[in-house]
């Protein structure tokens, strides 16, 4: 009884080293999408529930519900808001299954519940995937976890109040499913089966990267003369998960439509990109007016920045959130068809910022998301309830007391460290056949491929933010301990481990 009760003690230690910045923080951390997903769930439950079910959160929206509610000219309203339900307008690519999550975990334990599965996933993953290469031990296990815990941005994403989390995870979970070889219980390869499902289900660019990921493995398969039952489990599970999540966007949208009348909106990140990359401005100002586009209003600009354009209120940096409800559909349904126009017109020029941006994000992965600069602004956070908002002010974010700078140090200094161990290793092991080798290298490929991927569309297609990386790059850590301890275990044990 009273080994069960240590290891019971052991399992829940490691758990909650992996969220501690929560804790220091008092409260999980907000990410201004965060609302979004939140009350995205509640309006939902609210709505669906005949009115019945609400929370701190609707406040917020009820009013756009009522008999009267709605705005009368839709088209020119100008909203402070993304989504406004007075206008009938919802924001596309934010997860409702992801903020059904979150918004059951704001009921039932005011978000804590969230963040500590997420840690125990996390604390779970590390344990099977140390267990694959033998290294479960107690002691490996907690020098591993305390490594992550301490070194990595794995904490600060566990304590984080999004799904970017969950990219990270469902890598990992393929990565294990790539090299169990029926190690694995059956309930544990469905459990990563559901955790890739579940990252797929939160965001579409983990749609993507898991493609890529099954792609690459084929490529890797007919490369090494796999038979076919060592890969068509994970190839063909893993084209079901893909597209189960491209289903589940088309019906989330039917969903929206048929309940509001209207189709959700994209915002338009590709043109806010590619305007931004000096391409779309060179075409709007050589093919508008007669090309139609929304995006033709801004071909007087000198220059876009993308975050400004979309986000920001000021006249002449902003227009997204300045535009009025008609312009902002037609800016959102001809973003894809406007960046296709740009691409067809500057091919390598295009193609070539994009790979610029996206190597630009594989370069930032620090963590720019604790301190919420609120000194001297009385509205920062208003969208917030009350109680909450009252909790992050008082919290050492709202005091801005977190050292950033200190933690990017040690994170860039931990990646590069991890660099150079696993560069060491391929020049001395990769290629030697030895224990370990193949499935450690298979994972440098995969997680090579994950990680410029989740750049590309981080930064290529949206914006280079240090958030999209850091919430991947712990994984490098994580196989340069696996490179490092086999590799010290077979030096201890001679040559004949050789």
């Amino acid at each position: 009884m009273g080994a069960v009760f240590q290891r019971l003690l052991f399992h829940l230690a490691c758990v909650l080293a992996l969220a501690w910045p929560a804790f220091v923080n008092g409260q999980p951390f907000y990410f201004p999408d965060t609302t979004t997903y939140t009350r995205a769930a509640d309006s939902a439950a609210y709505i669906f529930s005949g009115h019945r079910i609400s929370t701190e959160w609707t406040d917020r929206y009820r009013h756009s519900l009522d008999p009267g509610g709605k705005i009368g000219n839709q088209a020119s309203h100008v909203s402070p808001n993304v989504n406004d339900l007075g206008t009938e307008s919802v924001m596309a690519g934010r997860s409702p299954y992801f903020g059904a999550l979150l918004w059951l975990s704001y009921v039932f334990t005011r978000f804590w519940l969230f963040v500590l599965a997420q840690a125990a996933v996390a604390y779970a993953l590390i344990r099977v995937t140390l267990r694959l290469f033998d290294l479960a031990q107690p002691l490996i296990v907690a020098a591993s976890v305390a490594a992550l815990a301490l070194l990595t941005s794995l904490p600060f994403f566990v304590s984080l109040l999004m799904p970017d989390l969950l990219a990270a995870f469902g890598i990992l979970a393929f990565l294990l499913l790539a090299i169990e070889r029926k190690r694995l219980g059956r309930g544990e390869r469905w459990s990563l089966y559901a955790l890739m499902l579940v990252s797929a289900l939160a965001h579409i660019t983990h749609i993507l990267i898991i493609s890529a990921l099954a792609v690459t493995l084929f490529a890797w398969a007919l490369f090494r003369g796999w038979r076919r039952s060592q890969f068509a489990p994970l190839i063909g599970g893993s084209s079901v998960i893909a597209l189960v999540g491209v289903l589940s966007v088309m019906f989330t949208a039917t969903v929206v439509e048929r309940t509001f009348g209207r189709a959700p909106l994209l915002v338009p990140l590709l043109t806010a990109r590619f305007l931004a990359d000096g391409t779309g401005l060179d075409y709007v100002r050589r093919h508008c007016p007669a090309a139609g586009f929304a995006a033709c209003a801004y071909r007087d600009r000198e220059e876009v920045i993308v975050g400004e354009f979309l986000w920001s209120l000021e006249p002449g940096k902003g227009a997204y959130m300045i535009a009025d409800t008609a312009t902002r559909r037609a800016l959102s349904t001809e973003d894809s068809r406007f960046a296709l126009a740009v691409l067809m017109a500057y091919p390598v020029e295009q193609g070539g910022r994009l790979l610029r941006n996206g190597w630009r994000q594989m370069l930032r992965f620090d963590i720019d998301l604790l301190d919420y600069k609120c000194r001297g602004k009385p509205d920062c956070w208003s969208s917030l309830p009350p109680v909450e908002r009252s909790a992050l002010l008082a919290s050492p974010g709202g005091r801005d007391l977190w050292p950033q700078d200190a933690i990017a140090a040690v994170h860039y200094t931990i990646v590069g460290l991890s660099l150079v161990l696993l560069l060491a290793w391929v020049i001395a092991d990769a290629r030697m056949g030895r224990e370990g080798a193949g499935d450690i290298f298979l994972w440098l490929v995969l997680l090579s491929v994950a990680l410029a991927g989740n750049a590309l569309l981080g930064g290529g297609v949206s914006d280079p933010q240090p958030r999209y990386q850091a919430r991947v790059m712990w994984l490098l850590l994580l196989l340069a301990t696996i490179a490092g301890l086999v590799w010290y275990r077979r030096g201890r044990a001679g040559p004949a481990a050789g």
